[in-house]
């Protein structure tokens, strides 16, 4: 039986197409055979009968049929009429009326009553030597023949119309024993599956029926089900009350992480920045010692800013401060905005970089596309080996333009490839040691859904790494109200 599901969360079981009742199948299978059996039975044994009383009365009247020709053949002239009177006084009770015997010379002798055409007439030869036959025929009333098999015809129907009388009691019964407390057992069923809270009634039933116990297993099921149905309705508000417990914490808790980020802002920023000023002003003086401490002490000034910076950016970029500001602008300008930023970088760390930016106009932010682009392109130069190279690319696509970034590192296993994009997750291969927090990677992440884009990757150990993010094409009106894209102007080229 399947299981009953909590109000509002299951569906009524399928029924067929065309249901068949139930009464009718019963009737079709069991009580119509039986009664079709017995009704043919009944009229073989009918038919039986009446010929069996027939062949009787044909049997007996050649009998006496016989017995009488046997006396007559025997018998002398004088006592042939006695013999025929006697024949008649011998069967008082037999359907025998009349005797005629025409003897040979043409001479007729009859008893008994007068011939009727009702009667039924048995005629015999009777052996006379060489000359005319003589002819004996016997009349019969066939009346009391014909009243048996009234009688057993009588009988016949009667017992044809009891067989229907019987169908029609069983129909009765199938009705009240086993439809009816179906169909209520099924309107129980019913009610349970509809989440009807009514008690199931066992009236009228039989204390020790099979439906009667059907009937009070439901009602313990509802009873049941009720019970399951209190406990789930808890359960779901139990689950809500915690749901919306996490979700306040967790909205304290990134409250939490912007205030903190906020007063780490307001407070360490102004600090960190005068301690890079004093360090960058101080003067080595001749002493190695000294001039190796002074800088190594600017070189973690100068990191404790990143890492600051880093986190003031992931902070506002969470708490919603950051705000864009769409407009057109050109992918070759992009690229030598960006160009100018990490030359410097790119030559400390050993890497070429080649810049191919196409003629497109885009829409978006600058500014927050500048700063995606320079994140990724860090990224690429932090993690591809010296002598290396990367490229910066633009490449139409239908929907728009996609700016890849594409280095000749290490590459990123698959497994990893969804990690790096959260926070201080770093991968490093066999004896390497990258700058950085892993934070990169994570603000590019926040910057692109910013600008509603995500970026891309493809990577393969050993064979590089390839971000890319989409941009669309500018869509700017000229002076006759038409729409059309427009290019950079023709005097931006691609630089290497």
């Amino acid at each position: 039986m399947p299981a009953l599901a909590p109000q509002g969360s299951g569906s009524r079981l399928t029924m067929p197409r065309h249901p068949t009742s139930l009464l009718r199948r019963l009737l079709a299978d069991s009580v119509l055979p039986c009664a079709f059996a017995a009704l043919v039975l009944t009229g073989l044994l009918t038919v039986q009968r009446l010929r069996s009383v027939e062949d009787t009365a044909h049997l007996q009247i050649a009998a006496q049929l016989e017995q009488l020709a046997g006396a007559l053949e025997h018998a002398a002239g004088a006592n042939t009429q006695a013999l025929l009177d006697g024949a008649l006084r011998g069967s008082s009770d037999e359907p025998l009326q009349r005797v005629d015997l025409e003897e040979a010379d043409g001479r007729r002798l009859s008893s008994g009553a007068p011939a009727d055409a009702s009667f039924e007439r048995y005629r015999r030869n009777l052996s006379s030597g060489p000359g005319p036959h003589r002819i004996l025929t016997v009349h019969v009333d066939p009346a009391p023949r014909l009243h048996a098999q009234r009688l057993i015809l009588l009988y016949g129907v009667l017992s044809g119309f009891g067989i229907g009388v019987l169908v029609v009691l069983a129909t009765l019964t199938l009705r009240y024993r086993v439809s009816i407390p179906l169909r209520d057992l099924q309107r129980s069923l019913d009610a349970l599956l509809d989440g009807d809270d009514e008690e199931v009634s066992t009236d009228g039933l039989q204390p020790h029926g099979e439906f009667a116990r059907l009937h009070a297993s439901t009602a313990a099921l509802a009873r049941q089900l009720e019970t399951h149905r209190a406990d789930w309705a808890s359960i779901k508000q139990t689950t809500a009350i915690d749901a919306l417990d996490q979700l306040r914490q967790s909205q304290a808790a990134e409250r939490g992480k912007s205030q903190f980020m906020a007063l780490v802002g307001h407070h360490f920023r102004q600090p960190v920045q005068a301690l890079q000023l004093i360090a960058a002003s101080l003067h080595p003086g001749i002493d190695a010692e000294q001039s190796a401490l002074l800088a190594q002490m600017r070189a973690s000034v100068a990191t404790m800013t990143r890492l600051l910076d880093a986190l003031l950016d992931i902070s506002r970029l969470d708490a919603g401060v950051v705000a864009a500001t769409p407009a057109p602008f050109s992918v070759a300008g992009l690229f030598l905005r960006s160009r100018a930023a990490l030359a410097e970088d790119a030559r400390q760390h050993g890497v070429r970089l080649a810049w191919h930016p196409g003629h497109w106009l885009v829409h978006g932010d600058v500014q927050l596309v500048s700063d995606l682009l320079q994140q990724l392109i860090t990224n690429a130069i932090a993690h591809t080996g010296s002598p290396g190279r990367v490229l910066i690319a633009a490449r139409r696509r239908a929907a728009g333009v996609r700016i890849e970034v594409r280095d000749s590192g290490p590459g990123i296993p698959t497994i990893h490839q969804q990690r790096i994009f959260e926070e201080f997750v770093q991968l490093y291969g066999e004896g390497e040691r990258h700058e950085g927090y892993g934070l990169g990677l994570a603000i590019a992440a926040r910057q692109a859904k910013l600008l509603g884009t995500q970026i891309g990757l493809c990577s393969e150990p050993g064979h590089g790494s390839t971000f890319w993010f989409e941009l669309p094409l500018a869509s700017m009106e000229n002076s006759d109200g038409q729409t059309d894209t427009r290019q950079a102007s023709p005097a931006m080229h691609p630089v290497n």
